[in-house]
């Protein structure tokens, strides 16, 4: 009797082990928790630069943001993002408070923005600052494939700018690297 209950659970585990095994390919849908929708699916990362409040160095700040949003003016969106400031407590504005967007305009390769009095009035008195200011726009809109450089107005002229600094506006400025 014995003999008989041990063949028939070897037969048990034999059949057991091959149901198991021959069952291996059976396909199980995926459901996600959440469907993907279509303002999922125009999301975009923009790179800009604000100042560590630090080091006082320049550093990139990452946002996912509806592609949407760039297709009117995409210049004019960075910029005014830009002007807002950081969404990170680490870094800091660069943009002078006050300063408003006038006009931005891309002449070839060049972008040129034309700022209110305020980016120059309202500058701030460290030399590293106003570097910061300038290169986190150049820096920020040279991310794009067509913009090699920038010329910065003021209420529509060109401006000696932050010369004493080396950052005469009357120029094109390229990225910083």
């Amino acid at each position: 009797m014995k003999k008989w209950i041990v063949i028939v659970l070897v037969i048990l585990a034999v059949l057991i082990c091959g149901i198991l095994l021959f069952n291996t390919n059976v396909e199980v849908e995926y459901v996600p928790e959440t469907e993907i929708g279509e303002v999922d699916l125009r999301k975009t990362m923009i790179t800009l630069y604000f100042q560590n409040s630090e080091n006082k160095e320049l550093q990139k700040e990452s946002r996912l943001i509806d592609s949407k949003d760039l297709l009117l003016d995409p210049y004019a969106e960075l910029l005014n993002m830009l002007i807002e400031g950081p969404q990170s407590d680490f870094l800091q504005k660069t943009i002078p408070e006050g300063t408003k967007l006038l006009q931005v305009e891309l002449v070839g390769n060049c972008l040129q923005i034309n700022f209110s009095k305020e980016f120059i009035e309202n500058s701030a008195k460290e030399e590293i600052d106003r570097k910061n200011c300038v290169y986190s726009i150049v820096n920020t809109l040279t991310e794009l494939n067509e913009v090699s450089s920038v010329k910065i107005l003021i209420e529509g002229e060109e401006s000696k700018g932050f010369e004493d600094i080396g950052l005469d506006f009357s120029g094109e400025i390229q990225k910083l690297k």
